[in-house]
């Protein structure tokens, strides 16, 4: 009688154990505190900063500058449609400044050229739409100039040989997302007093003032990095390497057997000291993030543990990894 009575009372016990959990909501586990994306597109779409905009009469000169000091140029008539003509109507000039490599992450503008490592003084990016009618308009050869504050805290020597470089967007990530690579400009420029980096002949779109990292007399070689809890290297997965020794920024856009992201063979001269950043949003929408400090050795396989967060605490990471 006494074990019967024990075992009905350990099945009222359960029951109520049962109750509870089902009115507080049952034994699952509370979100993780991070925002959410539908995509990595979804969160580039958040991440880039905001342009400063400006309405202009194209047939006059005008200058605009934005709030970090990059200034846009242009004489009376050097803004034309997609037929070649001179724009009349009122013109909306949006200017989109990423001075520091921080920015450069954000705004996905990495600094490399057909695969080689570029030291980088900073970029921009402008557009220019018909007020009237929407439509995307285009510079004339000459008709624009652009000066930009130096803010990457180059050597003297890389500073003094920068040149203006276009960014060509027909090229694709991992992610099968666009991405700028970087083309040297038909313009004239160089860097003058106080750091400023002048150009004359921009065009529309991205551009910026770099030079070419010279890996003479260094070993060159390459690295592949994966992320924790991704099998998937095509789908909603980054990885960027902020190096130390000179301002640069590099996105891994290529997938290997391994599966990982790997770094073009040759590219990265051994000993190269950075950090890698790895950016994922899981099946869940939920985003994840992490870094990993390295020194390159050659050959190597990096992994980057990733957790939880939100997008300004992804933000506040990225520019807390940027050395001045």
């Amino acid at each position: 009688m006494e074990t019967k009575l024990i075992y009905l009372m350990s099945i009222i016990f359960s029951l109520g154990v049962y109750n509870c959990n089902e009115a507080d909501g049952g034994s699952s586990q509370s979100p993780p505190n991070a925002s959410t994306f539908t995509s990595i597109e979804d969160l580039r779409n958040s991440l880039k900063p905001d342009p400063h905009v400006e309405t202009i009469d194209p047939s006059a000169s005008f200058s605009i500058s934005g709030p970090d000091g990059t200034t846009i140029t242009c004489t009376g008539n050097s803004i034309l449609d997609s037929g070649g003509n001179q724009v009349t109507d009122n013109v909306i000039i949006s200017l989109y400044e990423f001075n520091t490599v921080d920015e450069m992450i954000l705004a996905k503008a990495p600094t490399t050229s057909n695969g080689n490592l570029l030291v980088t003084g900073g970029s921009f990016e402008v557009t220019a739409e018909n007020a009237t009618t929407g439509e995307e308009l285009q510079f004339t050869s000459w008709g624009c100039q652009c000066s930009l504050n130096i803010q990457t805290n180059p050597s003297t020597t890389h500073q003094n040989q920068m040149i203006l470089f276009d960014g060509n967007t027909n090229n694709v990530d991992n992610n099968g997302l666009e991405v700028v690579d970087w083309d040297p400009a038909n313009a004239d420029g160089g860097t003058g007093a106080q750091g400023v980096f002048t150009a004359f002949g921009i065009d529309m779109g991205f551009s910026n003032c770099d030079v070419l990292y010279d890996m003479a007399g260094q070993n060159g070689t390459q690295f592949e990095v994966t992320v924790s809890g991704v099998t998937d290297y095509t789908s909603n997965v980054e990885v960027w390497l902020i190096i130390d020794d000179f301002p640069s920024v590099v996105m891994l856009t290529s997938v290997n057997s391994t599966p990982a992201l790997q770094t073009y063979v040759g590219s990265i001269p051994t000993g190269l000291n950075g950090t890698l950043i790895g950016i994922h949003i899981d099946d869940d929408n939920f985003l994840r993030f992490g870094s990993l400090p390295i020194t390159v050795a050659g050959d190597d396989s990096f992994n980057i543990d990733v957790d939880y967060g939100t997008e300004a605490e992804f933000a506040a990471l990225v520019e807390s990894l940027v050395v001045n």
